[in-house]
């Protein structure tokens, strides 16, 4: 790698660029399987509609164009925030990653210029790309010459917002390392995922900040604000103001410069130490031995037992190892959010649901348990009948972890809630399913697919897993906030049976389903994760080790040769059969996502509002039905979304069993 990227080119500085850019290009064209096409199809069917719908928004009849800059402008300043938020929550970009040329000798200048030219091939580009044509879309309409000016507007925003990405997931990387970066970097997670969850429901209070005496406080800012400087631009040439235009597209220009100037600085910086200072857990030396020490008095109340020791090594891991303890903390965080924003527009029905939200996030975000601790499995495997203790441990200290902080959080709420006793059935009748099912979940799912960590002690704790690790992870946790949300059903459905009744004995009983149920999952599920262990634990602990590799199996092995296949399959076999795959795995992430749409907001969220009547109405199609056929028109939601993923199940069926029917 060393001799392609010093090799020439136009005076030597383009090569980088170049030759990274062949290189993503060239990954990216050899990885289009598995998980890894699933989540970029997935995230491009969520995305090309938002991108699309931005774009179209120049076409507004606006009432005067002043009117279009404001808002242009606040759309945009929403899509800058979401460019230097994502990265924070996905992990960046795994295609290349600043490891990999750890030892390259280049200045760190001309690595960064290489690795930003690579970060505009993708689809996350070319969505920004397409929302950012507004710009066009809106000049066009005002004239020739404000269109002639958003062409380099929407380039500059884009090169903006890319720029804006590295530095974020590079300096909050360094900042996550302390104690007090976990927080931060956690709540800016959690506010957007709460955003994500119920943020139209204090949609309300937005549009009253922007459209009374704030409104053109509100303008003003937005203008003011980078993002919304091409925006500006675009309004002054449709006035001939160039001294404006000049002003604003070339301070863009400037502002990208001082941004890449400071990416290159912290890219030097990490180059220089190699990944070792800084790292580890927040807070060495002595204040870190005293915390430790103080740790160790409060775990005296385990038993000295194996399960004991291996609890309390659990505890340990989940409160000083960074990423297991900002998993948590993104928990909580979402968890408030998402009952905290609903309130801003006087919806506070949400708010006791804080506790079961931080649950069903707690178990998505530990999916990865054993694929965190890496090669450590084999200190497990070694020991014989280990195994029993060692899932039994780590589900109890999960739920000894999450539990009472779910609990508390869940009475807290419902009793700052003016009228709320009417949730006490629901929710001790959900919590408690959606903490077995999660405790069930999470070491089964990481042993199903596992997918390691990758061991770099000190590295940037924002940093997702790598390559097809990355894609399994996001796909594993979408699995099990699915199998979490079905696990909640038989509860909930009892709850609801009582309600529809007027049977109070009957809401209560949904009590004893839940707990019930809660304990069958994690039993169920925790001896399927126990049995997974011991019969493939060397297969388990070779992809720990060497991590997911394209063209094997979670832990069985290849399913290609080097050249064409396994013995017996031709070159022409192996291609029909990789063609086939990207087609089962295309329709599979189309499937997950109409899926996932279709149950939880579509489906569950519009039937428990149809029954509760709110007067805010949002993207819930069933809630703009005669009320007669809003209950029908959401349980037809979920249905819809159970097909979907039966028809996921059988696909994946279906290419398991071509990839052993061709070995």
């Amino acid at each position: 790698m060393a001799g392609v990227l010093n090799s020439g080119g136009v005076g030597g500085v383009m090569s980088p660029a170049a030759v990274l850019t062949g290189m993503k290009l060239a990954v990216l064209r050899r990885s289009m399987s598995g998980p890894r096409a699933a989540s970029l199809i997935a995230g491009g069917v969520c995305g090309a509609p938002m991108a699309v719908g931005t774009a179209l928004l120049g076409l507004v009849d606006f009432p005067v164009p002043e009117a279009g800059v404001g808002t242009i402008a606040l759309v945009l300043l929403v899509w800058t925030v979401g460019w230097a938020v994502g990265p924070t929550l996905t992990g960046g970009d795994p295609t290349l990653r600043l490891s990999y040329f750890a030892l390259v000798p280049q200045p760190p200048r001309r690595l960064a210029l290489g690795l930003l030219v690579a970060s505009f091939v993708g689809v996350t580009p070319a969505l920004g790309l397409v929302a950012f044509a507004v710009l066009v879309v809106f000049g066009a309409g005002l004239g020739p010459l404000p269109a002639l000016v958003a062409v380099p507007g929407m380039l500059l925003q884009l090169l903006f917002v890319v720029l804006l990405a590295k530095l974020s997931l590079q300096g909050l990387g360094s900042v996550a390392r302390s104690r007090l970066g976990w927080e931060l970097s956690s709540l800016l997670v959690g506010l957007v995922c709460g955003f994500l969850n119920t943020g139209w429901f204090g949609l309300a209070f937005f549009f009253k900040l922007l459209g009374g005496h704030w409104a053109p406080t509100v303008g003003t800012v937005v203008r003011a604000l980078p993002s919304g400087w091409s925006v500006v631009a675009v309004d002054a040439a449709r006035r001939s103001d160039w001294a404006l235009v000049v002003a604003c597209l070339g301070g863009l220009l400037a502002l990208c410069g001082v941004l890449f100037a400071a990416w290159t600085a912290l890219l030097a910086r990490q180059l220089v130490r190699g990944g070792t200072a800084g790292g580890g857990t927040a807070g060495g030396g002595r204040a870190g031995a005293r915390r430790g020490a103080g740790r160790g008095a409060r775990l005296r109340f385990l038993p000295d037992t194996p399960g004991g020791a291996v609890v309390g090594k659990e505890l340990r891991l989940w409160a000083r190892d960074p990423r297991r303890a900002r998993f948590l903390r993104i928990a909580l965080w979402t968890g408030l959010f998402t009952g905290l924003l609903p309130v801003l527009g006087g919806f506070p029905t949400v708010l006791p649901w804080t506790g079961v939200v931080l649950a069903l996030y707690a178990g998505p975000l530990g999916s990865s348990l054993y694929g965190l601790d890496a090669g450590a499995l084999w200190l497990t495997l070694v020991v014989p009948g280990a195994e029993r203790v060692d899932v039994r441990a780590r589900q109890l200290a999960w739920l000894l972890i999450v539990g009472p902080a779910a609990l508390l959080l869940t009475v807290a709420a419902t009793l700052a809630v003016p009228n709320g006793g009417w949730a006490w059935p629901w929710l001790l009748a959900v919590l408690p399913a959606v903490l077995g099912a999660g405790a069930g979940l999470v070491p089964l799912m990481s042993l199903l697919g596992p997918a390691p960590f990758p061991d770099r002690p000190g590295g940037n704790p924002l940093d997702g897993f790598s390559d097809e690790s990355g894609d399994q992870v996001r796909m594993q946790s979408l699995a099990v906030l699915v199998l979490q949300l079905f696990a909640a059903l038989p509860a909930a459905g009892v709850v609801l049976a009582g309600t529809l009744l007027h049977s109070s004995p009957l809401r209560w009983a949904g009590v004893v389903v839940g707990l019930g149920t809660g304990l069958l999952y994690g039993w169920w599920m925790g001896r399927a994760a126990r049995r997974r262990l011991e019969s493939r634990g060397p297969e388990l602990l070779d992809v720990m080790r060497k991590g997911v590799r394209r063209g094997t199996s979670s832990v069985g092995g290849p399913v290609g040769g080097a050249a064409g296949g396994p013995a017996g399959r031709s070159q022409e076999e192996q291609v029909l059969l990789d063609r086939l795959a990207r087609r089962r795995t295309a329709a599979a992430g189309l499937l997950v996502t109409v899926g996932v749409l279709s149950t939880a907001p579509q489906g569950g969220v519009a039937l428990a509002m149809s029954l509760l009547a709110p007067a805010n109405r949002s993207w819930f199609l069933a809630l703009y039905l005669p009320p007669g056929w809003q209950v029908p028109v959401a349980s037809g939601f979920i249905l819809l979304g159970a097909v979907c993923f039966v028809g996921v199940y059988r696909l994946i069926r279906a290419k398991h069993a071509a990839e052993r029917g061709t070995e």
